[in-house]
């Protein structure tokens, strides 16, 4: 399951984030890494971006960056 499948208020908590280095690089600068959990907020009507809470941060990304984080459901 990635970002980009959770529906609003669904919180997860991220596995890995698969991608080349400098999309990776930023998503990881922005506090998307393994381990953190992460808020679903908002999905736009068209479904991107979609607004995500990491790390006390409100932060949105295109479904397409979205797709490239797995997730699983947090305990």
């Amino acid at each position: 399951m990635t970002l980009a499948d959770l529906q609003e208020r669904d919180l997860v908590q991220i596995k890995e984030v698969k991608n080349d280095f400098h999309l990776k690089r930023r998503l990881y600068d922005l506090g998307f890494f393994p381990g953190v959990s992460v808020e679903c907020v908002i999905i736009s009507p068209f479904y991107s971006p979609i607004l995500y809470k990491v790390n006390g941060a409100f932060i949105a990304l295109r479904k397409e960056e979205a797709k490239k984080i797995e997730v699983t459901y947090a305990n």
